[in-house]
């Protein structure tokens, strides 16, 4: 949709006294009234206009509202502001608001997904990424194994080696976990495959690989996420 030439000026201003007032259900039945296409614009600008001007509690007060309301219509586009809003500080990951949210999202399967997907990438702690896991009940182990290879940070490829370590006794997914870092091609995957080749004993990964970490380092670089990051940015 060409949201500048279906925008509706009159829509924004409705919301916005609805805003005024903090009465999030308000909005819900305002928007229950209007045709599909009103209904798509006033989505567009609740997500990418309205929410993000306001402070946190009262953002994520109206995005707890609009997902419990039609999670198929806003989760997306709202997610599109949150990750945003971690990336920039904005929001914060503990806060009640927030997990008000997470708790909302986590009854249903892909929500969950796509609420793992779309802010794995900000989350810049291996602990922050531990915690959104807990919050959205992803156990430890294989589960969390599709989100990690995916997402491209520091952060994240050491909570899959640290995750990898529940899912030891899986030798085939190991194998299939090097592989798909490899087919990512950026630098950080493929040393991380280089790594858990050589961690694990995959001998039947094969490549050409620059990494190499003696038997020495390995106790830091297991335990500690900074001695990770050194190896990891080997050149």
């Amino acid at each position: 949709m060409n949201i500048d030439k279906h925008y509706n000026p009159a829509i924004h201003m409705r919301l916005q006294s609805f805003v005024a007032q903090r009465d999030w259900q308000g909005i819900v039945v305002y928007i229950g009234t209007l045709s599909n296409a009103q209904f798509r614009t006033a989505g567009y600008i609740l997500g990418e206009r309205i929410v993000g001007e306001l402070a946190e509690k009262d953002a994520w007060a109206l995005i707890l509202t609009l997902v419990e309301y039609n999670p198929k219509a806003f989760l997306v586009t709202l997610l599109k502001t949150i990750s945003k809003k971690f990336s920039e500080k904005s929001y914060h990951l503990h806060c009640e608001g927030a997990k008000a949210f997470f708790d909302c999202v986590k009854g249903n399967a892909l929500d969950t997904q796509k609420t793992l997907l779309n802010l794995l990438p900000v989350m810049d702690s291996p602990e922050d990424i531990q915690w959104l896991f807990r919050r959205l009940e992803v156990e430890e182990g294989e589960a969390r194994v599709p989100y990690l290879v995916r997402t491209q940070t520091m952060a994240a490829a050491y909570a899959l080696f640290r995750t990898l370590k529940y899912a030891d006794h899986n030798h085939d997914l190991l194998v299939r976990v090097a592989y798909f870092l490899m087919k990512r091609e950026d630098e950080l995957a493929f040393n991380l495959a280089s790594f858990l080749r050589s961690y694990y004993g995959l001998e039947e990964v094969k490549g050409t690989f620059a990494l190499h970490i003696e038997p020495y380092q390995l106790a830091r670089i297991e335990n500690s996420y900074e001695a990770f990051s050194q190896a990891m940015k080997f050149n």
